[in-house]
């Protein structure tokens, strides 16, 4: 028994039991040498004991591993610690088939087709590998929350089943070919039969056999045909239906040759399911060719016997004995057959003439796919005054077809309430008021009470994720949900959209939570005054914030090469990512007489509604006036006004009769700039004349 925490191999972190079969137990689990999640399965002690198993499974699981498909589940390792053996496996995220079957009740035609498909090619991509299954069955196949769709366990089952003949131990026999119930070889079409029994299963919601035992089971692949699938469901289209039924021939032969022959056949009747189909005159040829082969095997016996040196006579004599001994049964069974149905007419002819109306139920499909309980011929004893009529039995029809039977009956119906059912889908009756055989006034309305389901809602097919919260709540509210919710903060998503719900499939009625988004957290803007530009950056950067050098100034206080201005001020909260400006000090400014300056001026002034519009008068934002220079091949900037917080349609003077600019540097550029947009709003080129002081 492995537990979490446990490491195999020094490599897989078990993480968590997630599943037990008939022969392993599996595990979720983390590989850390390549960083993902994987599956651990483990096989049972009384499989880990037999030393013969262990060896051929372990040939086939390497053999298995050595496929590499999107529709096969992989194997990447296979261990052995002791006494236990253990595979590594693909971790895929979902359901097995034979979960969402249960769950749907049966699958529509073109999901049917859809998942063969996927299932036939991860076949076929065994098979060339000389690779045959076994044990192709629903529980081995598994939907993944993409869509997906994955075939598992290649390798294990054909370890099993040379390991024993027990049916139980080769899976489940519901699925299994008739040559591999007989115990003789087998190869691809032997998967393709079993194909063909999860394809049935898929759109009918049922087994074509079933039994008390597995032997009754395995008797009945041997020797029933198969039930047409539209006897069934009658909306299969006739291409899926023979392709079924060529799926799951008795004889190998008679069968597809390979799985991309069912491929073939599949993607024709995904494209064109009402069209003609080519299934029907190969069977017809292949028929006609066995036939004429037996025809001249027999002939050839014949010719054979006639030739041998001690000829039998009485042969010929015993073979037409024998035929007219069959011909002369299938004469008496016919003939039987024929007088019971003529007793059973006149005894119909006696009871409609004697007793009244005689009441037939319809048979009807119910919701798990068998075929309901018929009363054939039910005689009732009431007796009927004129204007009177029986109530029919219409639970497990659907609405449409309960309200034509009532009408037949010369009743009519109405809808007393819509409720949940896991019995019955959704759109079929679930009680009648009244019991069936009751006597009841002609054009009586009838209450019934019909099925919407069994009322649970998917909630990943909706789309939650980024919607806006009342939308979201709403779309809820309308699938009868009630809906709770919770905040949080988001780097990613906007304020009042929904993060992440749970749970995902819930019952109507039931409450789901939606983790909604409060925007970006909110956190301290660190003090960065005093510090180099390298440990501003560092710092800012730590505590989420994208530093900025907003060029130099002089200072009287801060040492030169230090920052001595942020644009968004130590103590105050801002969201991360926000970025943050900061000026270096130049040191303090020299005021030595003789000293020679570079000096400018500038007289303009900027109306802030040529950029935002007057819209933004009720609006504020942060600026700066700034010098921009050139100095020895680098940038530089120096503040002419401190940061500052404006109205949107502000009138902003540019005017400085006394610019100092760098030394010996003639020219620059003056810029207005928005520091909440990080953009120069507008500039103004600059003349520095030299002057001496």
């Amino acid at each position: 028994m492995l537990k979490p925490g446990m490491y195999l191999q020094g490599r897989y972190e078990i993480i968590e039991k997630i599943g037990s079969g008939g022969m392993a137990d599996v595990y979720k689990a983390r590989c850390h040498t390549l960083n993902r999640l994987v599956a651990v399965k483990v096989l049972k002690e009384e499989f880990s004991s037999n030393e013969s198993f262990v060896n051929r499974f372990k040939m086939e699981a390497q053999a298995a591993a050595r496929l590499s498909h999107p529709n096969i589940v992989n194997v990447y390792d296979v261990i052995d610690e002791g006494d236990s053996h253990y595979i590594i496996m693909e971790l895929i995220e979902g359901i097995t088939l034979k979960s969402y079957i249960a769950k749907k009740g049966r699958l529509e035609v073109k999901e049917t087709i859809g998942i063969a498909i996927q299932v036939a090619q991860g076949m076929s991509a065994a098979h060339q590998h000389n690779i045959i299954h076994r044990d192709i069955k629903p529980q081995n196949i598994i939907v993944s929350r993409d869509g997906k769709v994955k075939v598992a366990d290649f390798g294990i089952a054909r370890a099993a089943s040379s390991n024993t003949q027990d049916l139980n131990a080769m899976g489940s026999v519901h699925y299994i070919s008739p040559e591999q119930a007989k115990g003789e070889p087998v190869d691809a079409r032997s998967d393709i039969y079993s194909l063909g029994i999860t394809m049935f299963e898929m759109v009918t919601g049922r087994l074509p056999f079933d039994g008390e035992n597995t032997l009754s089971v395995a008797m009945a692949h041997l020797e029933n045909p198969i039930t047409p699938p539209k006897v069934c469901n009658p909306d299969i289209p006739e291409s899926l239906e023979q392709i079924i039924l060529k799926c799951t021939e008795k004889r190998p032969e008679d069968r597809y040759g390979s799985a991309e022959e069912v491929i073939a056949d599949l993607r024709r009747a995904l494209i064109n399911p009402y069209g003609n189909h080519p299934l029907a005159s190969v069977k017809k040829a292949k028929s006609k060719k066995a036939k004429s082969h037996q025809e001249k095997e027999e002939t050839e016996q014949e010719n054979s016997s006639d030739s041998e040196i001690k000829p039998k006579p009485e042969k010929p004599r015993e073979r037409a004995q024998m035929d007219i001994s069959h011909q002369l049964e299938r004469i008496f069974a016919v003939t039987g057959v024929v007088a019971a149905i003529l007793i059973v007419a006149v005894l119909v002819f006696v009871v409609l003439r004697v007793g009244g109306l005689m009441f037939f139920r319809p048979s009807v499909s119910n919701p798990e796919g068998q075929e309901s309980a018929v009363s054939q011929a039910q005689v009732t004893t009431a007796a009927l005054a004129d204007g009177q009529v029986y109530m029919p039995y219409v639970v497990g029809l659907s609405q449409e077809d309960a309200r034509v039977l009532l009408e037949n009956s010369g009743l009519s119906m109405t809808v007393s309430s819509v409720e949940t059912s896991d019995r019955y889908p959704a759109g079929y009756v679930m009680a009648q008021t009244y019991p069936e055989g009751t006597v009841l006034e002609r054009n009586t309305a009838v209450s019934v009470k019909v099925s919407r389901g069994t009322g649970t809602v998917d909630l990943t097919a909706l789309g939650l994720e980024g919607m806006e919260f009342q939308a979201a709540k709403t779309l809820l509210t309308q699938k009868n949900l009630v809906v709770a919710s919770t905040e949080e903060n988001s780097d990613t998503m906007p304020a009042g959209n929904v993060i992440s719900y749970s749970p995902q499939v819930l019952r109507e009625g039931e409450t789901v939570t939606l983790t909604v988004s409060s925007g970006p957290a909110l956190i301290p803007v660190p003090d960065i005054t005093g510090a180099t530009p390298e440990a501003a950056n560092a710092l800012l950067t730590e505590q989420g914030f994208v530093p900025e050098a907003a060029g130099s100034d002089y200072s009287s206080d801060v040492e030169e090469g230090m920052v001595f201005n942020q644009t968004v001020a130590a103590g105050t909260t801002a969201p991360r990512g926000t970025v943050v400006q900061y000026t270096i000090s130049l040191g303090p400014e020299e005021t030595l007489i003789g000293k020679t300056h570079y000096i400018g001026s500038i007289d303009r002034e900027y109306k802030l509604s040529l950029n935002y519009g007057p819209g933004y008068a009720e609006t504020s934002m942060r600026i700066v006036i700034r010098l921009r220079q050139e100095v020895d091949g680098k940038v530089v900037y120096r503040n002419l006004i401190e940061p500052r917080t404006v109205v949107g349609d502000s009138v902003v003077p540019i005017s400085f009769s006394r610019i100092e600019g760098a030394d010996g540097v003639e020219e620059g550029t003056v810029e207005l700039v928005d520091l909440d947009e990080d953009k120069v709003l507008v500039s103004y080129p600059v003349s520095f004349f030299k002057t001496e002081e």
